[in-house]
Order: structure tokens, then C-alpha cells, then sequence
């Protein structure tokens, strides 16, 4: 093999952080899809479908300078006529964007939303998390009430349920936007006390974005965290209320839930309700979380819209997904297949049109030819 050949080889692979579906990895995406869709019409959702990349702006202005997307993820480029564009990370801020750019607030509300498809994210690759990603998101958007945020949560419960798994939902609430402002910097001050006991990646996080610090998994950095102020305590009683009604909402539906003082996302936009699916890993030791959401009410004016538009939303991760169900949960075996033989090219004709009729029927037809 020439030296030429050698250095090729990497053609003829998946870019890092990728991968190709074939086969029955295909077929059972594609049936989680149908399974997820199914189950989200049926709560009154609708598909939508947004472009790949976005201006830069939608997630920086969105999702947060300082976060770990926007800081090191982000898959950015200017085009020739000097556009700043940025393939998709996550789905929230682009569905935004088209809910007012097309006028959608004029609608009844609210509008139920789901959408499907590849997001991208530059971060190390490891089991179940790859840098061209598929998800499934919901998003409510015109409503401000606890009810959408509990048949949000319920909604990517069902989904999550046909995987197979024991799942169960972590909560919390960020409070109002004032009301997080107030104990960031009450956290600010708490961590610039304790800036040599904390990790060293996560020190720089004091000025940018210290509420990420209180879900850190550095040891050193979680032993910091059990004294760390507790949101909490800052939260006003329209705040509280607010909680109590989501989690009393799981309580009634049967929802096992846990509340997660330190869950705060990895999202600027989001304030009140923050959520995660989790399932325990083979060994019942660890969590794995499949996805997450929350309420995201100040998004819109963020990106740039006159007035806000409460909503609430989350992102189902699709390749976590189906690594943790069971073997037999994406696979649809309720179409029957039919193999039919053409023997000579004179058949061919009508074993075609034989073909036609069996798939007409609803069966999969496996046509074959003898050379």
C-alpha cells in the first residue's frame, strides 16, 4: 500500500463524532421517531422544522456567552458574503425564531410543537454522545400556566417509557428572572470565598456563568457545593407556588419524580421549572440522562422580540436513547415481509407487478432476481 493510500484511509471513515445508520441501527431510529411522533400528536403537538444552521447571534444571544455550548461547542462560519452562521446545537432558539418570525403569536395559543432531526456539537465524543446528535423536542409555546409545564414533562415521559426503561424525572425551579439574578451574585460572593478550593476548570466560571459551578462533577468542586446558598431560600412565594404546583401536577399523574436543588441546566434561558429524564446505567449505580427541559419565558425578548412569550420545552436525546432501551423496543415487526422471485427475465414483468400489489397491502417486499 502506498504511502498516498495510508494517508487516505481516514476518507473512507466517519468524521469523528459521527456515524452512519445502517441496518437495523436505522430501523430502529426511524421507529423511535414514529413511536415519539405518534405519542406527541396524540397530546396535540405539530410538526415543525427549522433550518440546519442559524445566525450565530439566535444562540449566543439565546443559550448564553459563558456556557459550555456557546464558549467551546459551536460549530461556527462566516459565508462569502459575510453572514455569521452557526450549525444548530439545540432546538429551543430556532423554533422561537420562526414562532415570530411567521407571526405565530397571532394564532390561537398555545402552539404545541415538535420537531426531530441533527444538531451539532463540538464536544468530546464518548459512549452515547456524538458530535452530530439527534433529538426530539417539544415546545408550548403561548402558555403560562403549571399545567403546560406538567404535560410537557408527561409528554417526554410517555415517549421515554417506550424504551423500556425505568425512567424517572429530576426537577427544580430557577425562579423568576429577577429572583435567579439575585442569587447569582449571592453565589458569585459565596464562590469568590472559595476560589483555591474549587476545581481549576471550574474557577473561571465564577465571573461568566457561576450557577453552572453547582452541578460540577469535580470532587473537589462538590464538596465546595454542600455549603453553596441554596436558591431556595431566595425564591418569593409566587415562585413557590408555581413549583408546588408542577410537582403536586407529577404526584397526581404518578410521575416519579425527585427534587434536585443543584439541576440548573445548561441553558441561559431558562428560569421556574428545570427538569431531567434520568434511567440507571446496567449496573443500577448511575444515573443517565436521556433529556431535559424546562420554562423558558424571557427566550424571546433575548433574541431579540419586543415583548416576551411564555413557553416551556425539552430536548429528547435520541442517540442516548436508543443505547439504553431494550433490544426490542424500536424494532417494528407489525408489517410482514414477502420475498418474491423472478426465475428468468420473462417474469420480471409480472413479479414487479406482483411486488406492487403485496406492498399495496401493507406487507415489505424483498424482490430478487437468479443471474
Amino acid at each position: 500500500m502506498s504511502s498516498n493510500e495510508k494517508n487516505n484511509d481516514h476518507l473512507l471513515q466517519a468524521p469523528r463524532g459521527t456515524r452512519d445508520f445502517v441496518g437495523d441501527t436505522y430501523d430502529r431510529k426511524a421507529d423511535f421517531y414514529r413511536q415519539a411522533e405518534a405519542i406527541a400528536r396524540g397530546y396535540g403537538f405539530t410538526g415543525i422544522e427549522t433550518p440546519v444552521f442559524e445566525h450565530t447571534e439566535i444562540f449566543t444571544k439565546g443559550v448564553g456567552e459563558g456556557t459550555d455550548i456557546v464558549d467551546k461547542e459551536m460549530y461556527n462560519f462566516t459565508t462569502a458574503g459575510g453572514d455569521r452562521l452557526t450549525l444548530r446545537p439545540e432546538g429551543t432558539a430556532a423554533v422561537m425564531r420562526a414562532y415570530i418570525e411567521h407571526g405565530m403569536g397571532s394564532m390561537p395559543q398555545p402552539l404545541y410543537l415538535y420537531y426531530t432531526g441533527p444538531f451539532f456539537r463540538h464536544e468530546k465524543p464518548q459512549k452515547g454522545r456524538y458530535r452530530q446528535l439527534y433529538q426530539f423536542g417539544l415546545e408550548v409555546m403561548g402558555g403560562k400556566n403549571p399545567m403546560y409545564d406538567i404535560l410537557t414533562i408527561k409528554t417526554g415521559y410517555n415517549i421515554l417509557k417506550t424504551s423500556g426503561r425505568e425512567i424517572s424525572v429530576q426537577v427544580n425551579t430557577l425562579g423568576s428572572v429577577s429572583e435567579r439574578q439575585n442569587y447569582l451574585e449571592i453565589l458569585k460572593k459565596f464562590y469568590q470565598e472559595h476560589q483555591s478550593q474549587l476545581a481549576e476548570s471550574d474557577q473561571y466560571r465564577i465571573e461568566t456563568n457561576p450557577l453552572r459551578i453547582l452541578d460540577s462533577k469535580e470532587p473537589s468542586t462538590k464538596t465546595i457545593n454542600e455549603k453553596a446558598p441554596l436558591l431556595q431560600d431566595q425564591l418569593g412565594e409566587a415562585s413557590k407556588a408555581y413549583f408546588d404546583a408542577v410537582t403536586k401536577g407529577l404526584e397526581d399523574l404518578g410521575i416519579p419524580y425527585e427534587v434536585v436543588p443543584s439541576l440548573v441546566r445548561g441553558l441561559d434561558y431558562y428560569e421556574h421549572t428545570v427538569f431531567e429524564y434520568v434511567t440507571k446505567d446496567e449496573q443500577g449505580a448511575n444515573s443517565l440522562a436521556l433529556g431535559g427541559g424546562g420554562r423558558y419565558d424571557g427566550l424571546a425578548e433575548m433574541i431579540g422580540h419586543k415583548e416576551s412569550v411564555p413557553a416551556v420545552g425539552l430536548g429528547l436525546g435520541v442517540d442516548r436513547i436508543l443505547e439504553v432501551a431494550h433490544d426490542d423496543a424500536y424494532l417494528d415487526t407489525s408489517r410482514k415481509k414477502v420475498s418474491i422471485i423472478a426465475i428468468g427475465d420473462k417474469v420480471i414483468g409480472e413479479a414487479i407487478k406482483i411486488a406492487g400489489i403485496v406492498a399495496g397491502s401493507g406487507c415489505e417486499v424483498l424482490m430478487q432476481a437468479t443471474d
